[in-house]
């Protein structure tokens, strides 16, 4: 296949070239054809950077999500704990799988040129726009966790053979590309691939404009801190909210439609990542038995469990139903009375039961999300369909979940937390966004609990408190879901608050679980331990460069982290 020569570079090497095989692009990238080739392999790259979990460990750090201590998941439990060794699989794969994203953005740019007169060149222009997004995407991902990155242009030179340029050089790049993405980038699509079912597939000048607000804030905030930027990343949203008649973006009324397979292609996600409907595990994403716990029998890998705190402080209504799963269920499979296999619920229980013995009936006694959990009938097959703890769970592990990597709801409330980061003057706007957001999500929406336990109404919010609320909002709002191109980790790192996690994990104390039919106390904790207990700083905050990265280049080694 094409795609796979293009991208023939193993991962340990950048791109290791081979002049038998090599294409002249002067003779290659000169028709449409050619062009969308080379997009469609760095769409293939966009793809496998979130096609299983190793390359979202990271997110695990952030205060929503947990891991299990033992079965196979160290790995994410490691850097749950901020002890992540430089062998790690996330942490080499989160490198890995977004270097190939920039390699093959890369192929793009140096090698599709634009020339006026050519028939291709409406393709050639968008093939770039392409590329300068998906490159700008992937070192802002990789920034976030590593700090300092070799900043590669040219396939020819390999990453072991470049000096890290600085977290500031690496975000002004950032924004160079995202701006030469929004000049060239439509803001629709009328043909397949590029669009379908209703949804543009490909990025849009609006996608890139809202990945360009969240960029502004992480300049905003550590460890940059340039808290002029909350300025641009409000006028840069809100000229995406000006145009939205045009783009047709909306809040779903209802909650559990927001990640459910029976709202795959919904017009509240800005931004989103496609896959096959093939069921193919090279192709396709792998999250749908990722939530469900090991303990129950059914196929659940338990990647990622519930922070117990995190759960306890979630604001009460249709968000928090559908983030979580209700109750904690059991399924058997039975023979009917025409002797055929069927799946059915055979018990129901909290996630903090206890036996009459005073044990744990849920072994990992954590709450368990269901953003990606599938139902199916009682012959197996997949209902796609808002997620119902009622039914049997679907046991295949491959589907076409579209990964929502923004969403509209997010572009709110990041204008409204930056409007009043910013010191803007009229803020109407701003708490009609995060009212809008809570509306659809909460039992009481006017009414906000801030981080120091005071409630306040968010028509009486100081510019401080709608900043804070708007923060704490987009945690819940993107709580579990580890392939948002913002997680709570994200927002966490950007306010500087991860020492808030490690400091809270090192303590680990009993946490109180108030059963809402009797009013019992239970008594709960997490399970991953810190094992490093003394706060690094950035060396804590930054996973380790892989260590195959650092034994090839040695200017990783004794990288400043701070700048």
């Amino acid at each position: 296949m094409l795609a796979a020569g293009l991208l023939s570079a193993s991962c340990s090497d950048f791109l290791t070239e081979d002049p038998k095989g090599q294409l002249d692009p002067k003779t290659y990238y000169n028709s449409a054809d050619a062009i969308n080739t080379a997009v469609y392999a760095l769409y293939t790259q966009v793809n496998v950077s979130q096609i299983y979990t190793n390359m979202l460990y990271p997110q695990w750090q952030g205060d929503d999500i947990t891991a299990n201590p033992g079965s196979n998941k160290q790995a994410c439990a490691e850097i749950d704990g901020f002890s992540a060794s430089n062998n790690n699989k996330g942490v080499r794969e989160a490198w890995e799988k977004n270097y190939k994203i920039i390699e093959a953005a890369n192929n793009i740019l140096n090698n599709v040129q634009v020339e006026e007169s050519a028939t291709y060149v409406a393709d050639a222009k968008e093939a770039r726009a392409q590329a300068h997004f998906w490159r700008a995407f992937a070192y802002y991902y990789l920034v976030r966790l590593y700090g300092p990155l070799p900043i590669i242009e040219d396939n020819k030179l390999s990453s072991a053979q470049t000096a890290p340029s600085t977290i500031e050089q690496v975000y002004n790049y950032i924004v160079t590309d995202l701006t030469a993405a929004i000049a060239d980038l439509p803001t629709s699509y009328t043909t397949a691939p590029k669009h379908h079912d209703g949804i543009d597939s490909y990025v849009t000048k609006q996608a890139a404009q809202s990945t360009l607000t969240a960029v502004y804030m992480s300049m905003a905030g550590y460890p940059l801190n340039k808290t002029e930027y909350y300025a641009r990343a409000a006028e840069t949203a809100k000229d995406v909210i000006d145009h939205n008649s045009e783009y047709g973006f909306y809040l779903d009324p209802t909650w559990s439609h927001v990640y459910s397979m029976g709202h795959n292609y919904n017009k509240e996600t800005i931004l989103g990542i496609d896959f096959t409907k093939k069921g193919d595990w090279a192709h396709d994403s792998e999250f749908t038995s990722c939530d469900r716990f090991e303990s129950l029998g059914d196929g659940g890998w338990g990647d990622a469990w519930g922070e117990i705190a995190f759960w306890n402080r979630f604001p009460e209504g249709a968000r928090k139903k559908a983030t979580y799963a209700e109750k904690i269920t059991y399924q058997e499979t039975y023979k009917d009375e025409n002797d055929k296999s069927k799946i059915r619920i055979k018990n129901t229980v909290d996630w903090w039961a206890l036996n009459a013995d005073g044990s744990k009936v849920v072994t990992e006694y954590h709450p368990m999300f269901c953003n990606f959990t599938v139902n199916c009938d009682e012959d197996g097959n997949a209902i796609n369909a808002p997620y119902d703890y009622t039914k049997p769970n679907w046991t295949g592990m491959v589907n076409e979940h579209r990964h929502r990597v923004i969403r509209y709801s997010e572009l709110l409330l990041w204008y409204a937390e930056s409007a009043a980061r910013s010191g803007a003057a009229d803020l109407t706007l701003a708490k009609e966004c995060l009212r809008q957001v809570r509306q659809r999500a909460c039992d009481d929406p006017e009414n906000v609990k801030l981080s120091d336990g005071t409630v306040v109404a968010i028509s009486a919010m100081t510019a401080e408190q709608l900043a804070e609320a708007c923060y704490i909002e987009h945690g819940w709002e993107v709580a579990g879901y580890w392939v948002a191109m913002v997680t709570r980790r994200s927002d966490e790192f950007r306010m500087n608050e991860l020492k808030k996690n490690f400091d809270f994990r090192v303590a680990n104390a009993d946490q109180d679980i108030v059963d809402p039919a009797d009013g019992r106390v239970y008594k709960a904790k997490e399970s991953v331990s810190v094992v490093k207990s003394t706060w690094q700083g950035a060396e804590s905050i930054y996973l380790p460069y892989p260590v195959v990265e650092v034994e090839k280049n040695p200017n990783l080694s004794n990288v400043d982290r701070t700048h």
